[in-house]
């Protein structure tokens, strides 16, 4: 029996949604409205000038043929007012019903409706069942809470969405994005409204498509690392079935299909480009990026449709690899990813539904873990904090199983194999893992006041483990590294977790280095601090000069040298003199990283300024005497600091480097208050 409540909705439609007739006149010329194309409605319109098709631009309801002026209808502002008062009525109508529920009725979610009428007292059991349920009715994945009225308010938002349909197909004027600002254009800025036809015009011939499609799949060899949450097969059977009819073809499916496009596109751009591409992999991974935002804004990421989710994973995916600095969107687009992925019940694990199959049930683990695990890595790189520890989560994590394991026909999950056995799978668990202890170390350093050095312990311990239980293939050998002995894909991923883990360690601990040297308590994280950064320096010899247009890589080597200079800085102006006996090999570091960032100058015009700034102070530790990897060093001042600030006015003979500084602060995240405090002869308890 339908509850009271929702009859009353149902008839509150039924009375108020009765819109009136309207005349209308054309606002867009007779060749745009034959060919169904946006018209600007100027005289000539655009597209009739584009096809040197001025004097048939002619508009109907006009006498000399103008175009005419657009007024509000008055059936229009009736309407508007009749919804509004609808969805004023329907909720005053819940809140009523809310009210005449006895308290002790409780949800429970074991019926076909989601709601039954139980008088008894809520216990645990009841409490754990109103939690909410993922419900997936073959279309839509929804995550309802127990007080979810998703149901009732569904018919309201239909309502609208009618109703706008029926404004825009009478206009014949695409609404403008100023208007419905949602969520997904936030992520993506004030991107234009375009037409259906027009997104798929975008599209290459299906030839072209095919071998962009298999260079995509092509796991071992495809330059860039992509989360493996898309079954292949099942994604060649759709991709078949669109070609058939693309015009059938689902939005988001279509977006989907536009972020795998672009992310191709963008490994042509940042590797190599094929003849073919040769000069417009760029320009054509900016189309590519543009249409898989109009389509998520076309389809609408609240609306729960297959590969939402998909689609906006693989689009983080593009905007990681950026080479610019895009950390602080990328993080506020994460943020809107995990509110999506929560929308749709990916948050909990599907073996609690049995409309799941075994196939599907596996995959949303994927894409959950992927999701959280850009969450850790875009809180990472920027310095904020995480969405995903106040979240609330039972999802496991996905098995380390091949592709081939799985199927439609699957009935029951085959058991994870061992880490130690490569699978699509095994890169992404590994990372998870290793950027949930990063994740760690974000949260940690945002907390309001210096945590307890406990917590760091415990967060040095967590990542220490975490990385030293790599699986072997996945280790980078140790000594010197050598591209050389860098074969294939896999080994530049490995080589991409040893960065992220020293990287991880130098933030960590980089408060407490100089603590380090005046109480014992905190040598730890001296001895992290500068193990890391010369791990990080010693990698630097590997990148060629073009991964020094990546910001994270400027980042990350400017962050490992910065810590050695702080270091010798300290040891320089130390009471006796500190020429501990690895100094040469810190400043002998430096100098190698210098020399490298000046092969790099041409690369970008950030290399070239780090590159100014760091040999000026080298040129500060001037050495007077060299012995079994001692150094004795000057006690000339590095630098001159009339004021706080980092106002670093004479350089290598007098270059003024005021303004680079700022720059160099705001591009490389150095703790510059640190370096200040210390420089200045400040205690640093109260540094960074």
């Amino acid at each position: 029996m339908q509850p009271q409540g929702d009859m009353s909705a149902t008839m509150a439609v039924k009375e108020f949604y009765k819109p009136g007739r309207r005349r209308r006149v054309p606002l867009s010329c007779d060749p745009c409205r034959i060919r169904k194309l946006k018209c600007n409605r100027e005289k000539p319109c655009q597209n009739c000038i584009a096809r040197n098709e001025g004097t048939t631009c002619k508009y109907k309801g006009s006498d000399n043929g103008t175009a005419p002026i657009a007024h509000q209808d008055e059936h229009a502002d009736l309407m508007q007012q009749r919804i509004d008062h609808l969805e004023g009525l329907v909720k005053r109508l819940i809140a009523q019903r809310q009210e005449i529920l006895p308290n002790n009725v409780v949800g429970r979610e074991d019926s076909p409706t989601g709601f039954v009428m139980a008088a008894a007292a809520p216990d645990a059991s009841d409490l754990a069942c109103s939690s909410g349920t993922t419900v997936i009715d073959g279309i839509h994945s929804v995550y309802k809470g127990a007080d979810d009225w998703h149901d009732v308010l569904q018919e309201i938002n239909v309502l609208k969405q009618v109703w706008s349909q029926t404004q825009h197909d009478q206009a014949n004027v695409p609404p403008t994005l100023s208007n419905t600002v949602d969520g997904s254009s936030l992520l993506f800025g004030q991107v234009k409204q375009t037409e259906m036809i027009e997104i798929l015009a975008t599209l290459p011939p299906k030839p072209e498509v095919d071998k962009l499609i298999r260079q995509f799949f092509d796991h071992k060899n495809f330059p860039i690392t992509v989360p493996p949450i898309l079954h292949e097969p099942t994604f060649m059977r759709e991709y078949t079935e669109h070609w058939r009819d693309p015009s059938r073809t689902n939005v988001i499916w279509l977006g989907l299909l536009f972020s795998i496009l672009g992310i191709v596109m963008l490994s042509y751009h940042q590797f190599k480009e094929p003849p073919e591409y040769e000069g417009i992999s760029e320009s054509l991974f900016q189309l590519y990026r543009l249409r898989t935002a109009q389509c998520l804004i076309i389809g609408d990421i609240a609306k729960c449709l297959p590969y939402t989710l998909e689609t906006l994973r693989f689009n983080a995916t593009a905007e990681l690899n950026r080479k610019d600095d895009n950390s602080r969107g990328l993080w506020i687009m994460t943020g809107v990813i995990v509110r999506a992925a929560i929308n749709m019940g990916y948050h909990r694990d599907p073996s609690q539904s049995s409309s799941i199959s075994i196939l599907q049930a596996e995959f949303r683990r994927r894409v959950w873990y992927s999701v959280i695990g850009m969450d850790d890595v875009a809180s990472f790189l920027v310095g904020f904090p995480r969405l995903t520890p106040a979240i609330f989560t039972d999802t496991m994590e996905p098995r380390n199983l091949h592709d081939w394991e799985l199927s439609n026909d699957t009935a029951i999950l085959p058991p994870s194999r061992p880490l130690t056995e490569p699978t699509p799978t095994t890169y992404m668990i590994v990372k998870g893992r290793l950027f949930r202890a990063l994740g760690r170390i974000t949260d940690f350093n945002n907390t309001p006041s210096l945590g307890s050095y406990d917590t760091v312990l415990e967060i040095d311990n967590s990542l220490y483990e975490v990385y030293h239980n790599l699986p072997p293939h996945m280790k980078v050998s140790g000594g010197r590294v050598d591209i050389k002995s860098f074969e294939n894909k896999t080994d530049f991923s490995n080589f991409g977790l040893a960065c992220m883990y020293h990287k991880g360690m130098c933030t960590l601990h980089r408060k407490f280095i100089a603590k380090g040297r005046l109480d014992p308590q905190y040598n730890l994280s001296r001895e992290r601090c500068i193990s890391s950064a010369l791990a990080l320096l010693g990698y630097q010899h590997i990148l060629e000069p073009s991964w020094y247009k990546f910001s994270q890589t400027r980042q990350m080597l400017a962050l490992a040298a910065m810590i050695l200079f702080l270091e010798l800085e300290h040891r320089r102006r130390g009471p006796d003199m500190d020429t501990s006996s690895d100094s040469g090999a810190l400043l002998q570091a430096l100098e190698k990283s210098c020399s490298l960032w000046e092969d790099a100058k041409s690369s970008c015009d950030e290399a070239c300024k780090v590159h100014q700034i760091f040999a000026g102070m080298l040129s500060g530790f001037q050495t007077v005497a060299r012995t079994n990897s001692s150094l004795t060093l000057t006690p000339e001042p590095l630098f001159e600091f009339p004021g706080l600030g980092p106002q670093l006015q004479r350089i290598n003979g007098g270059l003024s480097m005021e303004k680079d500084l700022f720059v160099m602060s705001n591009e490389m995240d150095i703790d510059w208050a640190t370096w200040d405090a210390f420089i200045d002869g400040a205690s640093f308890e109260n540094g960074g």
